[in-house]
C-alpha cells in the first residue's frame, strides 16, 4: 500500500470509529438522563421533555431527535415509543495499525461537555467555541488525525513551490503546514472567521517567516480576486449555510486545471454520521455534514466543466477543466 492509499484508509477508519463511539455515547446519554425509561411508558414528546430535569430543553430535544435518527426512539402521532436496538462495534484486525490514539482524549472531553451544555449552552466548561476556546481547537487541529489529512491534501493536489493556494476555514495549524511548501514565488491565503485561531496561526507563520496571508472573514462571504491552483476545504462545509454559493466562488477562482479538495465526513458515505453531528453541534456554528453528491450537484449545477475523483469515503477532489 502506498502512502497516499494509507492516508485515505487512516482518515476513513478513524472517522468510522469517531462515529461508532458517538453512537455508544448517545445511547449512554439516553440511559443516563432517564430518556429510555420514560419513553418506555409511551409519553408524548412534550411529556418527555417536561419529565427530564435539565434546563437546556432545546439541546435535550436535539438529543431525542438524534436518538430518533438512530432508530432507537420512534415518534407516532400520539406518543414516543422505543424500538429494539442493537449495535455492533467492529475492529477488523487489518485496521489496528490505522487507528490514531490522540483524538480519543479530545472526544472524551467533548462527550463530558454535554452534561454542562444541558445546564446552559454558554456553560464555561463547553469548550467548542472557535474564539473563546481557541486553545482547545488548536489542540484538536494539531492531532495526528488532522495531520494525516493535511499530508493527504498535499499529495492529492500536487501543491509545490510557486503554487497559489486558497484555504477556507484554515484554522490555526494549516497555514504553517502548507506555507512551508509554496516558496517565495507562491501564495497562500488562509481564511477563517476566528480571530483567536488566526492569532495562533499568525504567530507560527511569522516565527517561520513564511509567505502566508491570513484573512479574518466568514468563509460564506469570500470574494476571491486572485486565481488559484489549489483550493482547500477540510472539515469546513459543515459550518456553511450557503454551500452552493461558496463552491461557485471557489470554482470561479481556480485556474484551468486547478484542484479543489474537500475532506469531510460525507453523510452519504458514513452510516450513523448523525451521532457525530450531535456532539459537533455543541459548536453553535455547526450546520451538519455535507454529502459528496451535494458537492458535485452544486458544482455541475453552476455550469462548471469539472472532473471528480473520489478517494475512500471522506475525500473528493474536483478538477476544473
Amino acid at each position: 500500500m502506498g502512502r497516499t492509499e494509507e492516508l485515505i484508509k487512516v482518515i476513513d477508519t478513524n472517522i468510522n470509529h469517531m462515529i461508532s463511539l458517538s453512537v455508544l455515547h448517545l445511547a449512554q446519554l439516553g440511559i443516563k438522563y432517564g430518556i429510555f425509561k420514560i419513553v418506555a411508558g409511551r409519553p408524548s414528546y412534550s411529556e418527555l421533555l417536561s419529565q427530564i430535569g435539565v434546563p437546556n430543553k432545546p439541546l435535550l430535544k436535539r438529543l431525542v431527535e438524534h436518538l430518533k435518527g438512530l432508530g432507537i426512539i420512534e415518534e407516532t402521532p400520539n406518543s414516543l415509543i422505543l424500538n429494539g436496538f442493537s449495535y455492533e462495534l467492529k475492529f477488523p484486525k487489518e485496521e489496528y495499525m490505522l487507528l490514531l490514539p490522540d483524538w480519543i482524549p479530545i472526544f472524551e472531553e467533548i462527550y463530558k461537555m454535554v452534561d454542562f451544555a444541558l445546564i446552559s449552552p454558554d456553560h464555561p466548561y463547553v469548550l467548542m467555541d472557535f474564539d473563546k476556546d481557541a486553545d482547545f481547537w488548536d489542540m484538536r487541529l494539531s492531532s495526528s488525525f488532522h495531520s494525516a489529512y493535511r499530508e493527504l491534501v498535499l499529495r492529492l493536489t500536487g501543491l509545490k513551490e510557486g503554487s497559489y493556494v486558497l484555504d477556507l476555514g484554515c484554522g490555526s495549524v494549516s497555514p504553517a503546514y502548507f506555507g512551508r511548501f509554496i516558496g517565495e514565488d507562491g501564495r497562500y491565503l488562509g481564511v477563517d472567521y476566528s480571530p483567536a485561531l488566526l492569532e495562533i496561526a499568525r504567530a507560527r507563520v511569522e516565527k517561520m517567516n513564511l509567505p502566508v496571508e491570513l484573512k479574518e472573514m466568514d468563509v460564506g462571504l469570500i470574494k476571491p480576486r486572485t486565481s488559484y491552483d489549489v483550493a482547500i476545504m477540510t472539515f469546513t462545509m459543515e459550518y456553511l449555510t450557503n454551500r452552493r454559493e461558496v463552491l461557485r466562488k471557489v470554482m470561479d477562482s481556480l485556474n484551468s486545471g486547478g484542484k479543489l479538495v474537500v475532506v469531510d465526513a460525507f453523510r452519504d458515505e458514513f452510516k450513523n454520521v448523525e451521532a457525530l453531528e450531535f456532539f459537533e453541534g455543541l459548536n453553535d456554528s455547526f450546520v451538519g455534514f455535507p454529502s459528496r453528491a451535494e458537492v458535485k450537484e452544486y458544482i455541475l449545477g453552476e455550469g462548471f466543466d469539472a472532473s471528480f475523483e473520489e478517494h475512500g469515503k471522506s475525500v473528493l477532489v474536483v478538477k476544473k477543466l
